[in-house]
This record gives structure tokens, C-alpha cells and sequence, in this order.
């Protein structure tokens, strides 16, 4: 279970169990009908979907990631800014100095300033193996330990190769490369990992060149080298740099990764075709509330979870049309807490109401 973090740092939000946080929509149910509802785990059992009645109406919605936007705070204002925007900025990035010397210290602080402006937003990513490393990497490099940063960068790029293998290979026991690797506990050729998840489709367009920049990286540095004195500073930066870059690409949000529904602004939902790809199953199906066009969500002291109806009733529509129904959606009826309470009493009452005209008979 990830831990939440201060939200102007982080957003890591915790998936918990929810079970049954469906409205209670009797209309739209027929008899013998199997619901969200209906399932142990509602809306993230996962496993469970296929069964459920109104399964064409629902996509999957991930909301469980990870990013850090401090360094764009710490951007000066725009010139055509208004005064008030600008006065706004500063305020929050006075609020973001004072944070770093209470995180880092006052020692060297213009230099912590300064490398977190140089390194730059955190990507927002699911939330995975990798979150909590980068974000000690990344810590590092604001220190000034920049060593420690680019060796830790360079460590977490072939993790990051050896779990998508390691994960991903049972999915892909027909191709040629399976006899090379499954029994394999893990790899050190970052060219033939590459290779490996490139013909099983699995990366995202420039993740695996951005990887063999950073192998370049990893050997010049891990390996002795006595030019690398000199350019520490610049190498772990620039680890950095690609390694954000993979992490954006291949396991961020609101990008242009090929299993996410286009044109739905503000959410990503995963495109029908794309649920059973075995990266999307391992990594984002688990971390995503199976949800139709009027969800809603709401934050506890667990983490955030998704309000939804708990049967939009049979037929289907494709992604494009999922598209448009959510954007033109009535926001009437998004459902919320007070939606959810309100249904639960109204069904309540109707239970009693039944009971007492069965005791009347």
C-alpha cells in the first residue's frame, strides 16, 4: 500500500478496497442480473468483470499516480501575467523555498533551489516499483550528491527492464525469445532487454531508444572511467532527464500512450482492446475503478475511491462513443456521497416497508 504525500510534493493515492460503493439503481436492474454490486469487491474486482451485465458501458479508469510539480513553482512568473497571478505565484513559491530548507536543510540551499529547478517536474506515473527509488535519486541530485544520483539512476533504469520481462514473460510463451529467458532471474543486457520487449510490443515508441541512451550513460559512469570527474554533475542530470522520460512515456497519464481512449479530457480511460495487453493488465487495470460516464470520486482518509451507479443496463458503445458521452455527460449526475447516502436510505426504507406489509398479511 503506498503511503500519501504531501500533495504539493506528491499525489500517491491509496487503492483500498471499496466494496459496494455502487448506487442502488433498482430500475435498471432485471432479475438474476449480476452488478457490480453484486461483487465482493465492486468496482476493482477486477478479475470479476467480464460477468457483470453492463460491462460495454464501463472502461477502466486509473486514478492511483505519483508526480512532484515543485520545480515548475519555482519558474518565474510571465511576463503577461497578470499582477495577480504573479502575486499568487510568488506566494506559493515563497511556500515551496521554505518547504525545500525545511525538507533539505538550510545548508547550500540556493544550490537545493537550483537543482530542483534544473531537474524539473516529476512525470506523473502510476504508481509502481520505480516511484519510491526515482524519488530517492531525485533527492539525491537536489543534495548535491550527484554520484549517488546517476549510479541510482542508471540501477533503476535496468530494474525497470528486468520487472517488464520478468513480469510480462509468461504472456508471451510463444515467442522465440521465450526459451532465451524463462528461467532467467534477471538481465544485464540492456540491448537485448530492449530487443526482447520491442517485438513483444510492449514499449511505448522512444522508450527503448531513450533506454539505450541511458545504458551509454551507465557504462561510461558504473565503469571506471577518470573523465567522469569532471561531468558528474551533468551525467546524473541527465540520467535523470531519460529516466523521467521512460517512466513518462511508458507509465504516465495524459499522454499519448496507445491503451488510453483519446479526447476525454481531464480523466484517461482504457480503450476496450487494450484490457487484456499484458502490460495494461499487470500494471493499470489493477491500479483503476471499472467505471461508466457518471462516476464520481471522493477522497477518504484511506485515499480516493470511485462513486459510480451500480448498473447502466445491457448494450455497448465503442470508445469513441465513450469519448463523447462522458464529455457531454450532465454533471447532474455525476454521482456523489449525498447521491450514495440518499440511495441507501431510499432503499432502506423500502426494505421496511416491505417487512411491514408482509407482517400485515
Amino acid at each position: 500500500m503506498e503511503r500519501w504525500r504531501d500533495a504539493n510534493v506528491a499525489k500517491q493515492f491509496t487503492l483500498e478496497v471499496f466494496p459496494k460503493l455502487a448506487i442502488i439503481a433498482r430500475d435498471m436492474m432485471s432479475a438474476g442480473s449480476i452488478t457490480v454490486a453484486d461483487l465482493s469487491r465492486g468496482l476493482y474486482d477486477h478479475e470479476q468483470h467480464l460477468s457483470v451485465r453492463d460491462r460495454g458501458w464501463r472502461r477502466y479508469h486509473p486514478f492511483v499516480y505519483d508526480f512532484d510539480s515543485t520545480p515548475m513553482i519555482l519558474d518565474e512568473p510571465g511576463e503577461n501575467w497578470t499582477e495577480e497571478a504573479k502575486a499568487l505565484h510568488i506566494d506559493n513559491q515563497n511556500k515551496a523555498i521554505a518547504k525545500l530548507k525545511v525538507d533539505y536543510g538550510e545548508r547550500r540551499h540556493e544550490q537545493v533551489v537550483q537543482n530542483t529547478k534544473d531537474l524539473g517536474p516529476k512525470a506523473i506515473s502510476i504508481v509502481s516499483y520505480h516511484n519510491d527509488m526515482h524519488e530517492q535519486a531525485r533527492n539525491s541530485f537536489v543534495l548535491g550528491l550527484y554520484f549517488p544520483a546517476l549510479v541510482a539512476t542508471c540501477a533503476i533504469g535496468e530494474r525497470i527492464l528486468n520487472h517488464l520481462i520478468l513480469d510480462l514473460r509468461d504472456c508471451y510463451k510463444s515467442s522465440p525469445h521465450y526459451k532465451k529467458i524463462h528461467r532467467k532471474a534477471s538481465f544485464d543486457d540492456w540491448r537485448f532487454a530492449v530487443d526482447v520487449l520491442e517485438d513483444w510490443g510492449v514499449l511505448i515508441p522512444d522508450v527503448g531508444l531513450t533506454f539505450m541512451e541511458l545504458a551509454a550513460l551507465r557504462n561510461r559512469s558504473v565503469h571506471f572511467n577518470a573523465a567522469t570527474y569532471n561531468t558528474l554533475r551533468e551525467d546524473a542530470l541527465s540520467a535523470l532527464v531519460k529516466l523521467g522520460r521512460i517512466i513518462k512515456l511508458q507509465f504516465g497519464l495524459f499522454g499519448s500512450q496507445k491503451w488510453f481512449i483519446e479526447d476525454t479530457p481531464g480523466a484517461q480511460f482504457i480503450k476496450k482492446t487494450h484490457e487484456d495487453t499484458p502490460f495494461v493488465r499487470t500494471y493499470i487495470i489493477p491500479l483503476s475503478g471499472f467505471v461508466g460516464i457518471h462516476y464520481g470520486m471522493e477522497f477518504t482518509e484511506r485515499g480516493w475511491c470511485h462513486l459510480d451507479y451500480e448498473d447502466y443496463g445491457t448494450g455497448s458503445v465503442d470508445d469513441a462513443e465513450y469519448a463523447r458521452l462522458y464529455r457531454e455527460r450532465d454533471h447532474s449526475k455525476v454521482v456523489t456521497r449525498n447521491m450514495v447516502e440518499q440511495a441507501a436510505r431510499s432503499q432502506a426504507l423500502a426494505a421496511a416497508r416491505e417487512k411491514s406489509d408482509c407482517r400485515d398479511q
